[in-house]
């Protein structure tokens, strides 16, 4: 799967050489010409060298495009994807649109970490390697108490746990920090006796 922007024609062919396949968003300013609309809304088209090749009659290459709305809060927005899958049958555009902002998920998971949550230059302070690997632990156990504490309060307001942001969560939590520090442990829900 590729970023945004990342769809050259170089890229296309050398991926295919290698006989991989692709799943790739292209931005908005790139158009394609349907050359056969499918079954499932998404069509084939081509993708040339550059402008002048086109015109030329050079080696092309055939893709899918899968174009898709998502309703925000406040607007639509329209994403166009590029694959080597050509075949709707055993590839639906609704799978693959789905698979392809599922892997954004991963990418946002990793921005948490990375931005959010280590609040410093120097992510890893630790230099021997078996404290690296304790402090690594103790970020992805932070980073899953958050989301935990997430899934949880969606569940209680009958919302989806992605509406929920994890940097006001973080602002949540640490307001709370004193009020937690000056509770007596028996009142905490995962200290108490009931």
């Amino acid at each position: 799967m590729w970023d945004r922007g990342l769809h050259s024609y170089q890229m296309v062919q050398a991926t295919q050489k290698q006989g991989c396949h692709f799943l790739g968003r292209v931005p908005a300013n790139v158009k394609f010409v349907p050359e056969q609309i499918l079954d499932d809304g998404s069509y084939l088209a081509w993708i040339y060298p550059d402008g002048k090749s086109k015109k030329k009659g050079f080696s092309k290459i055939l893709l899918r495009v899968i174009e898709y709305t998502i309703d925000l809060d406040t607007e639509q927005k329209t994403y166009r994807l590029i694959t080597s899958l050509l075949d709707p049958q055993l590839y639906p555009a609704l799978v693959l649109a789905s698979e392809y902002h599922q892997r954004w998920e991963v990418e946002n998971t990793i921005d948490e970490l990375k931005t959010h949550y280590y609040g410093r230059k120097t992510p890893i302070r630790s230099l021997n390697p078996r404290e690296v690997v304790q402090e690594v632990y103790g970020w992805l156990l932070g980073h899953w108490a958050v989301r935990s504490l997430m899934f949880q309060a969606a569940q209680q307001a009958g919302i989806s746990p992605l509406r929920n942001g994890n940097t006001c969560t973080l602002k949540v939590i640490r307001a709370a920090i004193p009020e937690f520090q000056n509770t007596p442990t028996e009142q905490l829900p995962f200290f108490g006796h009931g």
